[in-house]
């Protein structure tokens, strides 16, 4: 006969989706309430209690943190590595034409206000929360590829560099508010992949409007920069010591292994990599960047985390088959504790094998627009069928539409729907809690959830 104690402490392991550490020895443990919360509270988020307006545990030694920027005008990604070596991903500002292009479809208003720039804001997030008692600097920036909402739009009022050689938006404006040491994108240095870059923008049959001035501007800032000592590289697929720590033998467990760029993506197997895309599939000016774009897997311990740009993986039926670029990657990424959504959750993205491959415990999405997400990627996140247990969906922001069609499905998965969105990672690496920030200039905590436990 099976005791009370042990009924209800499979009870509460089916309700939290985890297995309890503490078993039962007796009944009276389990009778209030509080207890049973206290036996299984480190395994799930279910438990996530407000916190009161209060400040981000500051970074320090040991402790890995990854804010995801609430700008809403595109994606920016800032960690804090063990050692407190820095890096960002992306310094998106998306073309401000773009709202009448598009609509009915409707960009976020700027965060915290539109009276500055989204890498001004962006600077003045990593000034607040950049290892203390340190010069304020990013050791590596990296862009996944030339979207503007990824890397910054260049209009013709765009103010000019002090050194004059380019104008300022996105990564060139963020570049002159905090030293970058080394910066990475998925074609340098010779921007000569799939197609030459430099000659897309020559010519009726190149790039036109901000698409070829950003590129433009973008190519004579790294210009300007090599000219001048500072480092630029493209990433190379399949390595796992490009980004690295400046103290690395302090922190064994923790590396960052380069998956894909540009199409070509690594095999799992040493540092070997494929052309997924083939070579030659790609010969005019008028491509798609999403597919191209950088994949990282960031380990520390027994916690993973995946960012991968914008990358498809569900094509459209008159497209050919290697814009599924998720299949491929997450078959090499296998199990992590939190995904960043590609595509910002575009109905192109999160196909069901990158999330069957993956299975995150946790999911952040950086969006910028009222179709993100797409319905059919909600669903796709909630599914059961596809990995088991119990998962949470963090939004940088979302739109009362998106909401509204997409319906209380959403309220199954999401624990939020706005603000900067935290995971800070204990010195163990066992465990990690998400915090959300507001996105108004105070950036105080107002959720935390877990501690989850890494895999």
């Amino acid at each position: 006969m099976t005791k009370p104690g042990a009924i209800l402490h499979s009870l509460l392991e089916k309700l939290t989706g985890q297995r309890c550490r503490k078993k039962p020895r007796g009944v009276r443990r389990y009778v209030a309430l509080a207890g049973m919360v206290v036996a299984c509270m480190p395994a799930s988020s279910i438990f996530a209690a407000p916190g009161d307006p209060a400040s981000l545990p500051a970074w320090s030694r040991g402790y890995l943190y990854i804010h995801h920027i609430s700008t809403g005008r595109g994606n920016s990604t800032y960690f804090v590595f063990p050692d407190g070596t820095t890096m960002l991903i992306d310094a998106g500002e998306a073309d401000p034409a773009f709202e009448a292009s598009v609509r009915p479809l409707k960009p976020f208003p700027p965060r915290p206000d539109g009276a500055h720039s989204a890498a001004y804001w962006i600077a003045d997030y990593i000034r607040q929360f950049a290892p203390a008692g340190r010069p304020v600097k990013l050791n590596y920036a990296l862009i996944t590829h030339f979207h503007t909402d990824h890397y910054g739009t260049i209009t013709p009022d765009k103010p000019m560099s002090r050194t004059g050689a380019y104008r300022l938006a996105g990564i060139t404006e963020l570049a002159d508010l905090i030293p970058i040491g080394m910066l990475i994108d998925r074609a340098a240095p010779a921007y000569d992949y799939p197609v030459d870059l430099r000659k897309c923008l020559q010519g009726p049959d190149g790039l036109q409007g901000s698409d070829a001035l950003s590129l433009s501007n973008y190519l004579g800032f790294v210009a300007y920069r090599m000219a001048h000592g500072q480092a630029v590289a493209g990433l190379k697929p399949g390595v796992l010591d490009q980004i690295k720590l400046g103290q690395a033998d302090a922190f064994p467990s923790f590396h960052i292994r380069n998956i894909a760029s540009s199409g070509i993506i690594w095999t799992g197997a040493g540092d070997g990599t494929q052309y997924y895309i083939p070579k030659g599939a790609i010969t005019d000016c008028h491509f798609d960047e999403n597919p191209l774009s950088n994949v990282l897997l960031l380990a520390y311990g027994k916690f993973k985390y995946y960012t991968g740009g914008d990358i498809p993986g569900v094509p459209n039926y008159d497209q050919p088959w290697w814009r599924d670029i998720e299949t491929p990657v997450s078959a090499v990424v296998g199990p992590v504790d939190v995904m960043l959504l590609d595509h910002h959750g575009n109905r192109d993205s999160t196909n069901q094998n990158i999330l069957r491959n993956l299975q995150p415990r946790v999911i952040v999405q950086e969006n910028w627009l009222s179709p993100q997400p797409g319905e059919e990627v909600v669903n796709r996140m909630a599914s059961k069928g596809l990995y088991p247990g119990p998962r949470d969906v963090f939004s940088t922001g979302m739109s009362p539409e998106s909401r509204d069609v997409i319906g209380p499905i959403m309220d199954s998965v999401y624990k939020s729907y706005g603000g900067n969105v935290v995971i800070r990672v204990a010195p163990a690496s066992d465990q990690y809690e998400v915090y959300i920030l507001s996105d108004d200039k105070r950036r105080e905590v107002l959720k935390r959830f877990g501690p989850y436990m890494s895999k």
